[in-house]
């Protein structure tokens, strides 16, 4: 647990001033030439930005490291170099903002003596425990692990999707958590990035729902405990660098700051930088790649006013975030987008070849719809859902409830407006679009349950918020206020489940003795294969590709039906 809290200290630290410094930055370039080098604050209309919250400094820190370590890994292998050219900009950027640093750090000293600062330490400490011990998620020991172990040794290498099909994914978390996990360093891999996001979207959440009672709207109130109410759901999974525990937390935490923006200032900065980090959440996990529909508003905006420095700005960065995540998926597969075979644009040695992506594409899909057969993809969707539905959890069935019924509610909350003649509010409309657009695309794919969280709980929680929001009286009062006691009672179950997952947990691991230190990730039994002269190691007992023993796979059939492009492991993979 020590081991964990400062290592969470030094990222805030490292991710704060890198933040700051590039927010600073973009708040300069996108800001009129008359302005450009004036002091001050970025106003609502968007010129020159004054005030950020923490929490927006760490996750443009945590998105700008994620997109340098994707960059350095195509040239070379993320170690100590790395890290060290991180540090030298992260303490140009805190020099730069030094004035920006000192006054937080005065804010932050009158809040740790105080109840709420008691009451934030006793919660770091607690997601620090389930940060240090436990078991770790599926997908984390059959590839995140070894990828992440990957990057440490290698950076990127060609074709690396062939020896194990998973790696092709890509998700740019995995770099982010490369960096952090210090093994150059300390001997051993930390992996703390996920309770380190855990905790700063969390205590975002409670210190805006501190003020609950005064605020007049309550839509991001509630999306702030929707925040809360995923990190319940996966806080028994802290000590796992896991892609889909971020991509979430990103995607809730973009849904909140947007509704957050529509309730106090309507900045169309904080909107376009929004859009930006809705493109990150893509480079997280590609599912959420309908998240970048709330670019749409700001973007007519700006266009409208003809404010093309902002609008040359803007789409820069969001260039900048998706270009590295194309290059490596290039690189890792010879796909622009894997597993899509819609973009075939390229014949590299190194690529997956089109039955094996189109195979990993099925996979994903029958298993996501409780069908555990590939012949069985095409399937439409009246002849599935049956089997799916029958798959879930009773808590999961009662949640999607709740979300019917809040998609219900935001609909009827929408036609009362249209027939009292108020002001459709179009940056609403985005966002809901956004948010339709990725549970359509999730539930038409591969509807697990864990892939679409944020998005049901958007759904449950935004409905909640418009209805607390309102003013009660008469029959639509009485048919809101029904439908928000059922989506309610709907959604109790699920919640519950987790809150006696996280008892059971705690107890369970109460004696383990990670105080000092975090648990080391799992090792598994090997064997090797010679590749001229090179060993390279699959699992035979269950699916563990440890993080120990590299380059590995999951697979024996895997490693098998790939071979070396040349006689050294720097030069790729490719298929037989």
């Amino acid at each position: 647990m020590v081991a964990v809290v400062l290592s969470w200290i030094y990222m805030t630290l490292v991710c704060g001033c890198i933040g700051g410094g590039v927010i600073y930055l973009l708040c300069k370039a996108a800001a009129p030439k008359e302005e450009r080098f004036r002091g001050g604050s970025f106003d609502s209309a968007g010129l020159l930005a004054g005030k950020f919250s923490m929490t927006q400094y760490l996750a443009a820190g945590i998105t700008t490291v994620t997109v340098y370590v994707e960059v350095f890994s195509i040239f070379g292998r993320i170690g100590g170099p790395a890290h060290i050219l991180m540090l030298l900009a992260a303490a140009l950027s805190g020099i730069a903002g030094r004035k920006i640093i000192l006054k937080w750090w005065i804010k932050c000293k009158k809040l740790v003596f105080s109840w709420e600062g008691f009451f934030y330490a006793g919660f770091i400490l607690a997601v620090a425990f389930f940060t240090s011990r436990g078991n770790f998620h599926t997908d984390t020991n059959i590839y995140h692990a070894q990828m992440i172990r990957l990057y440490e040794e290698y950076g990127i290498i060609k074709g690396m999707g062939n020896l194990q099909l998973h790696f092709a994914y890509n998700s740019a978390y995995l770099a982010f958590a490369s960096i952090l996990s210090l093994r150059w360093l300390l001997g051993q891999s930390l992996h703390t990035t996920t309770g380190f996001i855990e905790v700063i979207m969390c205590l975002y959440a409670f210190h805006g729902l501190k003020n609950f009672k005064r605020h007049r709207s309550h839509t991001a109130d509630m999306m702030r405990v929707g925040i809360l109410f995923y990190t319940l759901v996966m806080i028994t999974g802290s000590i796992s660098p896991a892609t889909d525990y971020a991509t979430m937390l990103f995607a809730l935490f973009v849904i909140t700051e947007w509704c957050e923006n529509m309730e106090s200032s309507r900045s169309i900065t904080i909107y376009s930088l929004l859009s930006v980090l809705a493109v990150f959440v893509v480079t997280l996990k590609f599912s959420a790649c309908f998240l970048v529909l709330i670019v749409l508003y700001p973007a007519v905006l700006l266009l409208r006013e003809k404010r093309w420095r902002e609008i040359a700005v803007y789409f820069g960065c969001g260039c900048l975030i998706l270009l590295p995540f194309l290059v490596r998926n290039y690189l890792i597969s010879g796909w622009l987008l894997y597993p899509f075979s819609g973009i075939d644009l390229f014949s590299a040695t190194w690529k997956i070849p089109k039955e094996y992506l189109l195979a990993d594409a099925d996979q994903i899909k029958v298993w996501g719809r409780c069908l555990y057969d590939v012949d069985k993809a095409g399937w439409p969707v009246t002849r599935w859902f049956s089997v799916w539905w029958e798959g879930q959890e009773r808590y999961e069935k009662m949640l999607l409830a709740a979300a019917l019924i809040g998609a219900v509610m935001t609909a009827v909350f929408a036609v009362k407006k249209v027939l009292s003649r108020r002001k459709l509010r179009w940056d609403m409309g985005a966002l809901m679009a956004a948010v339709f657009g990725s549970l359509m695309v999730w539930f038409f794919t591969a509807p697990f349950i864990r892939y679409g969280l944020a998005f049901l709980f958007a759904l449950v929680m935004i409905a909640a918020g418009e209805y607390l929001s309102q003013e009660k009286k008469g029959f639509y009062s009485i048919l809101t206020g029904g439908m928000m006691f059922c989506m309610f009672v709907s959604v109790s179950p699920y919640w519950d489940h987790y809150i006696t997952d996280a008892g059971v947990f705690a107890k369970q691991n109460l004696k383990e003795p990670y105080y000092l230190w975090q648990k080391d990730y799992d090792r598994a039994d090997e064997e090797s294969i010679i590749i001229n002269g090179n060993t390279i190691y699959y699992s035979t007992a269950g699916e563990v590709n440890s993080y120990h023993t590299f380059p590995g796979t999951c697979y024996k059939f895997m490693l098998e039906r790939s071979t070396l492009i040349g006689d050294d492991i720097k030069d790729g993979f490719k298929a037989k």
